[in-house]
């Protein structure tokens, strides 16, 4: 899950989003995660905030955008405010395959433009990890608590555990949305009503979401399904290009010969109280080659149930 919302002092202090989305995706394949940062949302408080948000409408257009906004900000705000004891399982899988890779390629850049060497002992890996989950949060204290349960088919009983995934670890998913649609954020963004889709019979808006030029700093963005009834957000598809990073698989791609073809979606199917909470995570690092082609390079997909 990734990073949540932050109070005004923490705003201050760091420079981060009130629903700061961490990711970090490894360049290596083995041993600790050194990984590269990436963020969705992770916003740099830009010095001046644009007064409102600019929509266009799509191709359909019968409930008014600004309409769908406003009570996606609404929902939001109960989301900010809400006290939350979220428990369930976290199901984990990756899949890492690095035999494209020659092993002066698979290093990690650090701060000051270090680079570590990592050796690399699998060129191919495939892992599953179980853990019991549990997020609180009261007022602005937050706490995420897993204890692993399995790895890798084998039974396990760890308290307290760091998450072991090698490639992506994530944080807070659960607040994805507020970066994109809360009062806080929707002035330094612009949306656009694309198309309206039916979910179990109910309507759901699909909008695109773009920062403004005002907004600096690295910011994840994407495409929303929003439910239009509440306001409440169903999905996340988050733009390839909005990741903190990205050159650097831009470059791998590069190497390959490929198109770079990056997928990060989080869906949101529990329904509590008003709340929607994430049911997957999923996160793929792929390459086209120019004949159709498909190179995985890693996958991970994190699944909460129960």
């Amino acid at each position: 899950m990734k990073a949540g919302p932050l109070s005004k002092k923490d705003l201050n202090k760091k420079g981060l989003s009130a629903s700061g989305r961490r990711r970090f995706l490894a360049l290596c394949g083995w041993g600790p995660v050194i990984a590269l940062f990436f963020s969705h949302p992770l916003i740099l408080i830009p010095q001046e905030k644009a007064n409102s948000p600019v929509s266009s409408p799509g191709s359909a257009q019968e409930v008014p955008l600004s309409t769908i906004l406003n009570r996606a900000l609404r929902y939001c705000r109960r989301l900010e405010n809400a006290a939350l004891d979220f428990v369930c399982l976290e199901e984990i899988s990756e899949k890492i395959d690095l035999s494209r890779d020659a092993e002066d390629e698979i290093y990690v850049p650090l701060n000051r433009g270090i680079k570590t060497q990592i050796r690399v002992a699998k060129r191919k890996q495939e892992n599953t990890y179980l853990y019991d989950f549990q997020f609180t949060r009261k007022g602005e204290l937050k706490r995420e608590n897993r204890n692993l349960l399995e790895k890798n088919g084998k039974a396990v009983k760890e308290k307290d555990a760091p998450l072991e995934t090698t490639v992506v670890e994530v944080h807070n998913v659960l607040f994805g949305p507020l970066g994109l649609l809360s009062e806080n954020w929707q002035g330094y963004h612009d949306y656009q009503l694309v198309a309206e889709e039916d979910a179990h019979g109910e309507t759901v808006a699909v909008v695109d979401v773009t920062p403004k030029g005002t907004l600096s700093g690295a910011h994840g963005y994407g495409r929303v399904w929003i439910k239009e009834a509440d306001g409440s957000v169903l999905k996340i598809e988050w733009r390839p290009e909005s990741i903190p990073g990205l050159e650097i698989l831009q470059e791998r791609a590069k190497r390959y010969h490929s198109e770079l073809a990056v997928s990060l979606i989080t869906e949101y199917d529990f329904e509590q109280n008003g709340i929607r909470f994430p049911s997957q995570d999923y996160s793929e690092e792929a390459y086209l080659k120019p004949d159709g082609k498909k190179f995985i390079r890693s996958r991970t997909s994190v699944v909460y149930k129960d």
